[in-house]
């Protein structure tokens, strides 16, 4: 398979995956539907547990974006807020842009 179309299917496999599994968001003052996986559970080594943290992998379509998301920016999800604190580059995909959002607001 070519490397254009390799690029074409996992476009195609990105996008009925948003469509079919994706949730709105608030992203620059506009919906938009992403992907949302919570991250794994971490331990916390201070008080011996287990913890979630509310963390968040987001897959947000290239052609959904005219510009990439940047570090800090806003999402807001189910009335909570969520900053982006991660872009994950992506090297052979390029149709998605990956990020990590926390808990938070801006300062």
């Amino acid at each position: 398979m070519s490397p254009a179309s390799r690029n074409a299917l996992a476009l195609r496999s990105a996008a009925a995956s948003n469509a079919l599994h994706g949730i709105v968001v608030k992203f620059r003052g506009q919906d938009i539907r992403v992907c949302l996986a919570a991250t794994v559970i971490g331990l916390d080594l201070d008080t011996g547990g287990l913890k979630q943290g509310g963390e968040f992998k987001c897959r947000f379509l290239v052609s959904d974006l005219p510009l990439p998301p940047r570090r800090g920016e806003l999402v807001l999800h189910n009335g909570r807020t969520y900053l982006i604190n991660e872009i994950t580059q992506q090297t052979i995909f390029t149709g998605e842009h990956v990020v990590t959002l926390t808990p938070g607001s801006a300062q």
